[in-house]
């Protein structure tokens, strides 16, 4: 399928500044269609530009920038017959790696120029009044994610730095699940919900997570001493259930209590006031090329 109306949305400062220099070559590389490219500039832009161009009734909606642009945008596309496509500028990108999409901006162009892609649905989370299409995450990936958003230090380096501070940082947190497969209440070093199976840099903790099965994949790890909960994290690099402390589930729905007062979405900080939240899975919301 030839894409002829496509609008471009673009952080600029993604990828350490990479996402200057995509506008040029989108430029280039289209020139013989009608297109329109957007710049953010400040939070929530991503939304709003979105939400434009759906108004406007574009054939395709090009996220070009990192996890957070990309939730923004697609954002305004759950629910909507415009797809997505995805040009990955950022240093995690979780969902681009799940759909095998190329990492390196020149290549993402050039599929979606030549119509290598093909349309796919994907299932969508969904947190109250928020959206998510990676992961969400409560207690340790939430403090990590924190401390990476307040540090200079960026890339893969930045985020083992920040796993390594929050250790010093971070407490169980107080914490209740109901589903219909699992009840909980209690302290917790982690709650991550996982739609794909690929968190940033590739790293998983549900490897199984489809984008398309109608369900969550969801850990839960309870409070425990650091070396169990060493001993879980490196389950997760190798793939295996190790530690009593862990319990893996599928769920269509969940209802949490936290007392916490930021969680992470798509690897974004994101404050919260304390709360029930209201967790679901909308299937097969969201239109996207797939590489």
């Amino acid at each position: 399928m030839k894409f002829e109306n496509i609008h471009f949305i673009i952080n600029p400062v993604s990828g350490g500044g990479k996402g200057k220099k995509i506008e040029e070559r989108i430029k280039e590389l289209f020139s013989d269609r009608n297109i329109k490219i957007k710049t953010t500039q400040k939070k929530n832009d991503g939304l709003k530009f979105a939400l434009e161009s759906v108004e406007e009734e574009v054939d395709l909606i090009v996220s070009c920038g990192g996890d957070g642009t990309l939730n923004e945008v697609a954002s305004a596309l759950v629910g909507k017959s415009i797809p997505l496509a995805i040009v990955p500028v950022g240093s995690g990108n979780g969902l681009a790696r799940h759909l095998h999409i190329p990492l390196h901006y020149e290549e993402a162009l050039q599929d979606i120029l030549r119509s290598r892609s093909i349309i796919e649905p994907i299932d969508c989370g969904k947190i109250n009044d928020m959206f998510f299409f990676s992961n969400a995450g409560i207690g340790f990936d939430a403090e990590a994610v924190n401390v990476y958003a307040h540090q200079k230090q960026r890339k893969l380096l930045g985020y083992i730095k920040s796993v390594f501070l929050s250790i010093f940082k971070f407490k169980p947190v107080k914490i209740s699940v109901i589903s219909e497969q699992e009840k909980f209440s209690g302290e917790a070093m982690l709650l991550n919900i996982s739609n794909s199976n690929c968190m940033g840099y590739g790293f998983s903790i549900a490897p199984k997570a489809s984008l398309q099965d109608g369900q969550f994949d969801v850990n839960l790890v309870k409070k425990c001493s650091w070396i169990t909960f060493s001993w879980i994290g490196a389950g997760f690099l190798f793939n295996k259930k190790w530690g009593k402390k862990r319990n893996l589930f599928n769920t269509e729905k969940l209802e949490v209590k936290i007392s916490a007062d930021y969680i992470q979405i798509d690897g974004e900080y994101t404050p919260i006031q304390p709360q029930t939240l209201n967790i679901s899975v909308l299937p097969k919301a969201l239109l996207v090329l797939k590489g």
